[in-house]
Parts: C-alpha cells; structure tokens; sequence
C-alpha cells in the first residue's frame, strides 16, 4: 500500500466510522469538497499538515498516522519516543481531563492531610499542657490515664495521615 492509498484508507475509514460524507468532513474541517476529494484520491501529494491536523481532531485519528500516510517522514522522527504517538486527539483529549481531575484529587488529598497534621498538633498541644497541670500539682481534671487515651487516639488520627496517596487513581496512560 503507497502513502496516498494509506492516506485514503485512514480518511475513508475514519469518515464511515463517524458516519461522515465526503461534504460533511471537508464542512467540518473547513474545506472545499474537491480539496478532501483530491487528497482522498491521492491527486494531493503532501496535504497541508494543518489541514491533516484538523481531519485527524475531526475524525478521532492519530496526527502521526495521517502524517506518515501524507509522506511526511520527516516529521516522524519528532514522535518516535513520544509515548502519545499513536493516540487520537480525542484520545489525548481525554488524557488531558484525566490528569486535571487527578491533579485536584490529589490537591484535595494533600490539603486534608495538612488540616489534620494541623489539628493533631493543637491536640498534642491540649494533652501537653495537661500533663504540665499535672506536673505541677496544680488543680485539674486532667489525668495521666485520660492523656494516654488522648494520645492514643492522636496516634489513629496520624496513622491515617501516614497512608499513600492511592495511586490507582493515576490516569492509566501516564
């Protein structure tokens, strides 16, 4: 198979799947109806990468399919390591959302954590000028026994602040 009929497979394939005619596409992606003819046909030796871009965001196709399809070698080399490389934009687009969720849960996660160091603090502060009554045999309620089981609770309360960050709710492509 030659780039122009790689090219035309992909289009053609990607415009049935989106259930798109010929004038739907080239409407959507902003050209003429013979220009997305020619370059289905393959009377278009390299298309316009811009034009290529917008097909492949139209459609939900890989950039780098539709490039190396068009001929572009060249520009192959720039998405050899890229891990993204045979993603769709609407693939990538998705992967985008899925790290800004992620970047707030973990925000969120972090700032509870914080809230309750902070908190335990001022107990630990509460229990230590408890036992500094205590000490001084100064009038209190206060007890050794009820400053243990303070502090035996403070030790859950850090407990749960010392557990990972769940990392399955990583975005699986990253």
């Amino acid at each position: 198979m030659n780039n122009s009929e790689a090219l035309t497979t992909l289009i053609v394939g990607g415009r049935t799947a989106k259930e798109y005619s010929q004038r739907e596409l080239a409407r959507r992606v902003g050209i003429s109806n013979s220009s997305l003819n020619d370059i289905e046909n393959g009377r278009v030796a390299k298309p316009d990468p811009e034009i290529l871009k917008r097909i492949a965001e139209e459609l939900d196709l890989s950039l780098q399919q539709l490039l190396k399809a068009a001929g572009y070698n060249e520009v192959m080399s720039w998405f050899s390591h890229d891990e993204f490389k045979n993603k769709s934009t609407k693939d990538l687009k998705n992967t985008i959302e899925e790290c800004r969720l992620f970047k707030y849960d973990i925000l969120d996660w972090d700032a509870n954590k914080r809230k309750k160091a902070l908190k335990i603090m001022q107990n630990l502060n509460e229990i230590k000028l408890g036992l500094r009554l205590i000490k001084e045999d100064a009038e209190t309620d206060y007890t050794l026994d009820k400053a243990l089981e303070d502090i035996d609770k403070e030790i859950q309360e850090l407990k749960e602040i010392a557990t990972k960050y769940d990392y399955s709710k990583l975005p699986k492509d990253i």
